[in-house]
């Protein structure tokens, strides 16, 4: 009997240190959860704020197809928490299992030693059985067995307690577990929906695009050309920052202690690779970088310096890291744009309609250093961001800021 319950207690601390861990997965699904959930409600929001509006017809369609993205990327969410659940489910009716099986067994032993405890009933039936012993170590051994019975029984009633308040905890989750798996059948049914909802309302919005060419054509043009002009504006602005470098190097070079703090900067912010907050606190991603397929325009591809974010309207930009801001400057069609200095790394920051800091001002990750125009459909706000690299010889690369942010 005591090698059952060895095995029964082993096979449950087993299911246990498992349990531990799903909960963990558990709660990290449901964070993500919620995350998906916060984005499609804030990308509902934007589309709605746009319905009416004809004057960026190419965002709707990518802020749509994001949408679109949330809930399956939601939906694979939901059937991975299920699949954890039902996982749940069986192993708590087999840990059910096993301490109704403990349970049983100890109540037989609390039997077994209440029939021997009955046998020796009468204080004197005890005695007899001391004094009968063969020798003093026998019956000293006689009166330790006694005295370990009655304490073992004691124990047992305890352990008796015990799997029964595990019994009844383990009852308890099996029906939370249970009421959570038909909540998440009822959320899937209910995203499913949405998800092809959505989807029709996709294949709607492109078909009522068409005859709007020359509406699509003016835009694109306009995209491009407000491109280029951030582009020259921005290149110009940081080869000005690196003759001026140059011109100061030449008249009092750089010392140890600047050089280290200039390494120091840049390992800052190589480090943070990947962790870097955005550049606004809600938005979505309009306009990836590098060569982009055009969603409207087959076979058109547009190119991008940076990322493009639409928000709510007139939100605040903030830097993604610490640094100092190396330029102010005003791009003609995109607004205002600021360009923080990280060591050789440039974060840029356009199509501003105020600016709280100036050329020298030391910056904090996460501060606030303007606000953005408001779009000409005057409901959202797009910020355009960037990230460059000037290499010792003063050649300026663009770096993808997708990789840099967090996700």
């Amino acid at each position: 009997m005591k090698i059952a319950i060895i095995k029964i207690l082993f096979i449950w601390f087993s299911l246990t240190n498992l349990a531990i861990a799903q909960v963990k997965e558990s709660d990290k699904l449901k964070r993500q959860q919620k995350e998906l959930e916060s984005k499609i409600n804030f990308t509902e929001n934007l589309l709605k704020n746009t319905a009416e509006s004809k004057n960026n017809l190419t965002r709707d369609v990518i802020l749509t197809s994001n949408k679109i993205q949330y809930r399956q990327e939601l939906l694979n969410n939901i059937n991975i928490q299920l699949k954890g659940l039902n996982s749940d489910i069986i192993q708590l009716n087999q840990e059910i299992q096993l301490l109704n099986q403990q349970l049983l067994l100890l109540e037989n032993q609390y039997k077994n030693m209440i029939v021997q405890a009955y046998k020796m009933r009468s204080s004197s039936t005890s005695l007899f059985f001391i004094l009968s012993a063969d020798s003093y170590n026998q019956a000293n051994r006689r009166l330790a067995y006694i005295e370990q019975i009655t304490k073992f029984r004691a124990d047992q009633i305890e352990r008796i307690k015990s799997v029964k308040l595990e019994l009844e905890a383990s009852l308890k989750l099996l029906n939370e577990k249970k009421e959570s798996q038909q909540n998440l059948i009822s959320a899937k049914e209910r995203e499913k929906r949405r998800y092809l909802n959505d989807r029709s309302q996709q294949v709607n919005s492109i078909k009522n695009l068409e005859g709007k060419e020359q509406e699509l054509q003016r835009e694109l043009l306009a995209q491009r050309k407000q491109s280029e002009e951030i582009k020259k504006a921005i290149s110009r602005a940081i080869n000005k920052e690196i003759e001026e470098a140059r011109r100061r190097a030449k008249e009092k070079p750089k010392t140890l202690e600047e050089t280290k703090e200039l390494a120091l900067s840049n390992a800052g912010f190589e480090a943070n690779k990947g962790r870097l907050p955005w550049p606004v606190t809600k938005g979505e991603v309009t306009k990836g970088y590098g060569k982009q397929a055009h969603p409207l325009h087959v076979g058109v591809f547009t190119y991008n310096n940076g990322i493009d974010i639409s928000t709510v309207k007139g939100a605040s930009v903030r830097a993604v890291y610490k640094g100092v801001v190396s330029s102010v400057i005003i791009i003609p069609g995109a607004g205002k744009a600021v360009i923080i200095a990280h060591g050789n790394y440039r974060t840029i920051y356009s199509n501003l309609q105020e600016v709280y800091v100036q050329k020298g001002d030391q910056i904090e990750t996460k501060q606030e250093i303007g606000s953005l125009l408001v779009g000409q459909d005057g409901k959202l706000s797009e910020a355009h961001f960037e990230i460059r690299k000037i290499t010792p010889e003063g050649a300026i690369s663009n770096i993808n800021p997708s990789y840099w942010l967090v996700k």
